[in-house]
């Protein structure tokens, strides 16, 4: 209860209008429990991983039938997540391999569902704390496959163990400079975010390490910098425009300096080349693929397919195992791939959607979680040339994007009720 105005009575006496709040509801260690569980699911390959998914997506969905007048408006407000999801849907009429298209499009529209009913349903500091514990157990887990990490640990390729280390190092960052956090919680993520670092270093993922210097630098600006600056008004609308101007001119004077060969110094700065560690052969195969249907697609699984001659000979030139299920490197390919240009406006409908959420809430609340929310999603994003990993389902990178720019559209916060009055007189109160 906080007191806005006070009325004078008498010289003892005095008629007080108090601002009264509710108190979001408690959430029990149990559903805590089970959202780390859930998150660490989608951080790690686990012993049963299928059969711990799907019930977990039982108590969901039956999350959604018990409490659907919480949920439902959030999923109204989030509508731009799904159209993509049900054109995905539709396009089993014509996937050729149509039980495992109708299984993948089901997965996909899951994924944003999953999300926002957690949105519902947990505040956003109880969301961080669960991730940030799936990610400590993520650590855990990888311990043992220390000597393998250069070639993946326990995922099947280095570049998603990078990746996955570098959220886990951000989460844990993101813990140990929160105010919020309880003082053991940064205590563990202070030992978690060196150990995670070092996980990541174990292996050699240029895109990770520079990912990992950006999204260290951004929170921690915005720990040390942003926040003092916002008590200075226009500070950071000045800030901001500078800071683009900055970024204008150099794209301006890299563009001019048309005799160098800046991308090439940087790629071999980090030990890459001009194609992308073979990327860009991939990439013209995907073009290829997408010309045969171009405004439809393939449809849901219809192109990577133990069955699929095309994609089979992409293994080949890959040195592959027969019948291994590749991705494009590209989320942009990837959709155009199955989905055509229709399901290619759709998704950077979403795309659009989640960009705009994430800067209005990092303008909006001055707060470490929404700059967190905004460094993790910008980390996505970029992945989505190189890497499909935005493409796909219930995985981590889609868990951050999708809560992240929903955020604030979470009923679980403190909110106000309205006024009442208050007499009080001398030292007692009554209303």
């Amino acid at each position: 209860m906080n007191i806005v105005s006070r009325i004078p009575a008498d010289d003892r006496d005095a008629l007080v209008l108090a601002t009264v709040y509710e108190e979001p509801r408690k959430i029990p260690f149990w559903e805590q429990a089970l959202l780390s569980i859930w998150f660490l699911n989608a951080f790690v390959p686990l012993p049963m991983e299928t059969p711990l998914r799907y019930l977990i997506v039982l108590w969901f969905v039956a999350q959604l039938f018990l409490y659907k007048d919480e949920i439902i408006p959030v999923m109204l407000k989030a509508w731009p997540l799904f159209p993509i999801q049900l054109f995905g849907l539709m396009s089993v009429a014509w996937s050729p391999f149509t039980g495992d298209a109708l299984r993948t499009a089901l997965l996909f529209l899951l994924t944003p569902i999953v999300a926002l009913i957690t949105i519902a349903r947990f505040d956003i500091s109880t969301i961080l704390r669960c991730m940030f514990f799936a990610g400590v157990a993520a650590l855990v887990v990888c311990a043992p496959y220390y000597d393998t990490m250069h070639a993946g640990g326990p995922y099947p390729q280095k570049n998603y163990f990078a990746q996955q280390m570098l959220l886990v190092a951000l989460l844990s960052l993101t813990t140990l400079l929160n105010d919020k956090s309880w003082p053991w919680t940064r205590m563990l993520a202070a030992v978690a975010f060196p150990v995670a670092l070092l996980f990541m270093l174990r292996a050699p993922s240029a895109t990770a390490l520079v990912f990992a210097a950006i999204g260290i630098a951004g929170l921690m600006g915005v720990k040390f910098l942003w926040v003092s600056i916002s008590r200075i008004r226009h500070l950071r609308s000045l800030l901001v425009l500078t800071a683009f101007s900055a970024i204008l001119l150099g794209a301006m004077f890299v563009l001019n300096q048309t005799h160098q060969s800046y991308l090439q110094d940087f790629l071999a700065a980090l030990g890459k080349d001009s194609t992308f560690t073979g990327r860009t052969a991939i990439w013209a195969a995907g073009e290829v693929a997408a010309a045969e249907h171009p405004w439809i697609g393939h449809g849901h699984s219809g192109f990577w397919h133990i069955s699929n001659g095309a994609a089979q000979s992409i293994n080949e030139t890959d040195f592959k195992p027969y019948g291994t299920q590749l991705t494009f490197h590209n989320a942009y390919l990837e959709v155009r791939v199955h989905l055509g240009f229709i399901g290619l406006a759709l998704y950077l409908l979403m795309w659009a959607w989640c960009g705009y959420r994430l800067l209005l809430q990092f303008f909006q609340q001055t707060s470490l979680e929404m700059s967190a929310w905004l460094v993790f999603g910008g980390i996505v994003f970029v992945s989505t040339f190189t890497e499909s990993t935005a493409w796909s389902s219930f995985n981590t990178a889609l868990n951050l994007l999708y809560i992240g720019a929903a955020a604030t559209l979470s009923p679980v916060r403190r909110k106000r009720v309205g006024e009442m009055p208050v007499f009080i007189t001398g030292n007692r109160s009554a209303a």
